[in-house]
């Protein structure tokens, strides 16, 4: 009994070669001869391939000597034999690849491709790959890959996009020289040392000349096979051009592959040589130009293709880190991370693609224009997998890339932690753009819908493992807290709690837009921003923040105005800098300690992570300086979406600053500076608004000004944290704001359809929250401001600058007061439920009285510090002398055509994408380098940036 588990522990040893290699060889030959049917070739090979997986995850699990130990191929014993070896990083990309492969092959069943040769040329790649995954011999590594190139290049050949054979053919000649090169190293080496396996030459190597060169044929070879720049231009012809299943396994792994083998050089022989400069760049240089290539394709394949290019940067940025660091360990997880989402998830783009140019009849962007709404499905999948390549927190992209980030932050690899920033930026875009394409409305009727077949839910289920992958590893690694409702909870959900339902309901009975896709987008918002109230960990709040400006801009989308998309544009480009810098700061907080609000504040952060956090968060909020967003964004989005952006949404900036500032934190001098900006800010806010043209653009504008007051408010608070009061009366300008601002910007968006009589009851309410904001007499504005004005001056400041900012507040309300008087009225009611609507207006009216009153219900617990008679005294007066200010200001606007110089950030441009080939630089440069004489000379100039290097580290 005792023998038992031993015995079965060896059986599953002794067959898992047999099952991960020696089946899928057989099949081969069988489908080569034909002996079997392709139906039996999958129903033989998939399960025997995917149990060979499971024991050798069995055996890893349970750390067995004999795994380590490997096989001893014909029994003959190191240094002279051949070893294979199964290692938890290769085990994992060993499950990579049978999980890729298996959807790939019933890919390509489902498209029944009935071809022998197909099948023979796929089952010798995937036994190609499952041996480089074994392998610990370095020839024998040549063997597999000449194996795996052969293979891949014939799966290509027989593409029909490719009838010539011409990317097939490019590619065998450049896998043929880079064997080559690869080739001589492993000479050189056993020359030298008399044996090849990896980890006896680990032992034995040296920093020596011979090592460099052999080092130097070596990297270049598999540089050439992993696609990175500058080797890199036979990869978009090969993958582009491929069936969808092929170039799902290329992309996915093949590529990969070769990269995982740079790693085990230069993490364990060519270690001493110590080339860290030149990973650094060229990871940096694959990142940018990948990125900068795919930006600008206008074929959908040609665009994955080359995000693959730029994704395989990332993972060579590990071998620029010291191995000596901390966080090598953590980083090398990273990196394995993100190759494992990046295989899922490139392949599920890849078949995601394919099924989208069968049903399009083609490949080009413009073609897919409205295609979400047919297919919605295929784009789910298509946009979780683009989610996780982004790094989306909790995908696996994002967890890969935040260990490997944590990594070159740790180290202080500034150059290479600003590509890698400017990669994911770049990531974000080439493939928000593609979504967009097929989210914008289109007046073209469809020619035909095909149905979806089941094998069309793949890249749907290949990108739910990329993000379970990254919710498995948040979990277990402890990063994620359960949530709680605490005091300041409380208050933020408050204004939540009355105005989601109202819109919720309001889209319920009187959907605008009229979109079922708009309202599930409205329930996705409201779950991730009840996620952000009540998250008592800084990834939680992250995570929130980072998915609520996504389905922000998915908001603003469905507007109806000619600016709503570049509004879009201009949203989405502000708020992915936002998720940049928040997801540096992440690093940078976790690399300091603890997540958990609790012990991460302002003043324990270093100065760098503080700004990071500061600007991403400023950002979120529309501050003055980076409010470029909210003056384009608000006029174009749908009244419900801008009810929300400017209620609730923008709120959760201020939440954030208020987590990170507890009561028992140090004083923060830049809070002085805060102070002063947000006074001006909420000046200019609202100045601006008093010169806008539309009513939705003066909400905007009296948003900045708001936030700005916020903003001093704040200030003030990061020098005296423990001032309760002040706390408290912050969070009830949240709250007043919120209900005031969501209930003016839906009546804005009602106010063409109502009739005369709903317009006075209706504007009554209006005047209502306009004069809250304002702070008129025995208003809960004024009670506000005047504790603000207060608070500020006990702390040495000059509080009494608030009297201007309600000035500004006022001009900016009697502005938008008059523009929506000079709106037409609308002949009669347009709602056709007169009870529902009413309820949903009595809804609406509660929303403007709260504004007015919950802050003044606080009477009763923060008395005014003062004469509450004489504070409304100085309010009537204030709001008499704004009065006749504002009047002044529109007749100068009205009879001498005064206007005001607006400060907004530049609105991204409207790209002429489907000419942006033609007019790039890169696209000239990237046609230079499908040339044979200006591959020659990229290689030798990669081959003498490696000398250089390697003579500078020699020289120190």
């Amino acid at each position: 009994m005792l023998m038992l588990p031993s015995i079965n522990a060896s059986l599953a040893f002794n067959t898992l070669p047999v099952l991960l290699v020696i089946v899928p060889l057989l099949l081969s030959i069988a489908a080569f001869t034909r002996l079997l049917s392709i139906r039996h070739q999958l129903v033989i090979g998939i399960p025997l391939i995917a149990l060979g997986n499971a024991t050798g995850a069995w055996l890893v699990d349970h750390n067995l000597a004999l795994v380590l130990d490997g096989w001893l191929l014909g029994g003959w014993a190191l240094p002279i034999g051949i070893r294979w070896a199964l290692e938890p990083t290769s085990l994992v990309l060993l499950t990579l690849t049978t999980v890729v492969a298996i959807a790939a092959s019933l890919s390509s069943a489902g498209d029944r491709i009935k071809r022998h040769e197909y099948w023979t040329l796929w089952w010798l790649m995937w036994a190609a790959l499952n041996t480089l995954w074994l392998s610990r011999d370095l020839f024998n590594v040549y063997v597999a890959l000449e194996l795996l190139s052969l293979s891949a290049a014939g799966l290509v050949a027989l593409s029909p996009k490719d009838p010539y054979g011409f990317s097939a053919l490019r590619y065998v000649l450049v896998a043929l020289i880079a064997s080559l090169l690869y080739l001589l190293g492993v000479g050189l080496m056993y020359g030298t040392h008399a044996t090849l396996d990896i980890d006896l030459l680990s032992e034995r190597a040296t920093s020596d000349t011979l090592h460099a060169i052999a080092a130097l044929c070596m990297t270049l070879g598999l540089m050439m096979k992993a696609a990175l720049v500058p080797l890199h231009s036979w990869l978009p012809q090969a993958h582009s051009r491929s069936s969808p299943a092929v170039s799902a396994m290329l992309s996915a792994v093949v590529v990969a592959v070769a990269l995982y083998w740079l790693w085990q050089l230069w993490l364990g022989p060519f270690q001493v040589l110590s080339m860290q400069p030149l990973f650094a760049f060229l990871g940096g240089l694959s990142l940018l130009w990948g990125g900068i290539n795919a930006l600008q394709q206008t074929q959908l394949k040609r665009l994955i293709a080359y995000s693959t290019i730029s994704q395989m940067g990332y993972a060579l940025l590990l071998l620029s880190l010291s191995t000596d660091a901390d966080s090598h360990a953590l980083a090398q997880q990273g990196a394995t991370t993100l190759l494992v989402a990046h295989g899922l998830a490139k392949a599920g783009l890849f078949l995601a693609a394919g099924y989208l140019v069968f049903y399009h009849q083609g490949d080009q962007l413009q073609r897919l224009t409205g295609s979400a709404y047919r297919y919605p499905w295929l784009w789910a999948g298509f946009a979780l997998c683009a989610a996780s390549l982004v790094g989306l927190p909790p995908s696996g992209g994002f967890v890969g890339k935040w260990w490997l980030f944590m990594g070159l932050w740790e180290q202080q690899r500034w150059l290479s932690a600003t590509a890698f920033l400017l990669g994911t930026l770049l990531t974000a875009a080439y493939l928000t753009r593609v979504v967009a394409i097929a989210l914008r409305p289109t007046s073209i009727a469809a020619t035909k819908t095909y149905p979806l077949t089941r094998l069309s839910a793949i890249p749907l289920l290949l990108g739910c493992l990329a993000w379970g992958v990254g919710i498995t590893l948040v979990i277990h690694s402890g990063y994620l807290s359960l949530p709680s409702i605490d005091r300041t909870t409380r208050f933020f959900a408050l204004p939540a709690l009355l105005i989601w339902p109202l819109i919720l309901l309001w889209q319920y009975r009187h959907p605008s837009p009229p979109s079922r896709f708009f309202a599930v987008i409205l329930w996705l918002t409201a779950l991730f921003h009840v996620i952000a109230l009540t998250s008592q960990d800084w990834l939680t709040f992250y995570t929130a923040l980072a998915w609520l400006g996504i389905l922000g801009w998915l908001l603003i989308l469905h507007g109806k105005a000619s600016t709503t998309p570049q509004a879009g544009r201009t949203y989405l480009a502000m708020m992915l800098v936002a998720e940049v810098l928040l997801f540096a700061a992440t690093a940078s907080m976790a690399l300091q300690g603890s997540l958990a609000f609790e012990k991460a504040t302002f003043a324990s952060l270093s100065v760098a992570t503080a700004l990071l956090v500061g600007g991403g968060l400023a950002i979120k909020s529309g501050v003055l300086g980076v409010h470029g967003w909210l003056p384009i964004a608000h006029p174009a989005a749908p009244a419900l979406a801008s009810a929300l952006l400017s209620g609730v949404m923008i709120k959760l900036g201020v939440l954030g600053a208020l987590r990170l500032t507890p009561d028992n934190a140090s004083a923060v001098t830049a809070g002085e500076m805060l102070f002063y900006w947000g006074v001006l800010a909420a000046l200019y806010g609202g100045v601006q608004g008093t010169f806008s043209g539309t009513p939705k653009t003066v909400l905007a504008w009296s948003s900045v000004g708001q936030i700005g007051l916020l903003s001093a408010a704040i200030g003030v608070l990061l020098l005296s944290p423990d001032n309760q009061a002040l706390r408290t009366v912050i969070m009830l300008l949240v709250i007043s704001h919120g209900l005031a601002k969501s209930a003016l910007f839906m009546g804005a968006g009602q106010w063409g359809t109502l009739s005369g009589r709903q317009r006075r009851i209706i504007g009554a309410g209006m005047t209502v929250a306009a004069l809250t904001l304002v702070g008129v007499p025995f208003s809960g504005g004024l009670y506000i401001k005047s504790w603000l004005t207060y608070s500020m001056g006990t702390q040495g400041f000059a509080g009494e600058l608030l009297t201007f900012a309600s000035i500004a507040t006022a001009g900016a309300m009697l502005r938008y007061g008059w523009l929506l008087l000079k709106q037409p009225a609308a002949d009669a009611p347009l709602n056709t439920a007169p009870l529902v609507s009413r309820w949903l207006w009595a809804g609406w009216w509660l929303l403007c009285a709260s504004a007015w009153l919950v802050p003044l219900i606080w009477q009763w617990w923060l008395p005014y510090p003062g004469s509450w008679m004489a504070a409304n005294i100085k309010a009537l007066g204030v709001v008499a002398v704004c009065t006749g200010v504002a009047a002044v200001i529109f007749y100068l606007r009205t009879t001498r055509n005064v206007t005001m110089y607006n400060i907004t950030l530049p609105a991204v441009p409207l790209l002429p994408w489907h000419h942006a080939s033609r007019i790039r630089l890169a696209w000239l440069v990237e046609r230079r380098l499908r040339h044979w004489f200006v591959m020659g000379l990229c290689l030798l100039l990669t081959s003498l940036a490696s000398i250089f290097v390697s003579c500078l580290v020699a020289l120190k």
